[in-house]
């Protein structure tokens, strides 16, 4: 397996890079060139690995979903805590990726499998999958305001506790 200047897999550095790339300053910026100079790659490396632009965008969209799992044991406030805390970048990554997902249909299908996953759980949990559906969407415009407004999570404002208190099977 090809290893990037950190040692990492090239692959594992395009991802990680694009996201920082598009969570810092955003989808437009994030040029393939740019994710490469950042990863510390060759330039070519995402066609080689990705097959270009889309395929990179397809996997980046999995590898958010893939880093935005709730670790075993933590709550809903410690998630939305992480996200807008120490993963910040990556949950701006993952809204970038989801605008863009709103006008490419690979995309789009690749970012509702991600968020089905999470109703999944919720399902699982003993949620009614419309009322899973309900609270994700709940949770993302709770997320979403305090991004828009700079807050790190923390405060009653952005504790889900209520939003959970309106889905009494969560």
């Amino acid at each position: 397996m090809e290893k990037s200047s950190t040692g990492r897999s090239t692959r594992e550095a395009l991802l990680d890079a694009g996201v920082e790339l598009i969570g810092a300053r955003g989808a437009r910026q994030a040029s393939t060139r740019a994710v490469e100079d950042a990863a510390g790659v060759p330039h070519g490396s995402i066609r080689h690995h990705f097959g270009g632009q889309a395929g990179f965008l397809a996997a980046l969209v999995e590898h958010v979903f893939a880093l935005d799992v709730p670790a075993p044991g933590e709550s809903p406030r410690e998630a939305i805590r992480r996200w807008l805390g120490p993963d910040r970048t990556r949950t701006q990554a993952r809204y970038e990726l989801l605008l863009l997902a709103t006008r490419d249909p690979e995309l789009r299908a690749r970012m509702v499998a991600g968020r089905d996953r999470f109703v999944a759980r919720l399902v699982d949990s003993g949620l009614p999958e419309t009322e899973a559906r309900q609270l994700v969407a709940a949770v993302d415009g709770l997320v979403l305001d305090a991004l828009l407004r700079d807050k790190d999570g923390t405060g009653d404002a952005y504790d889900p506790a209520r939003l959970f208190d309106a889905f009494p099977r969560a």
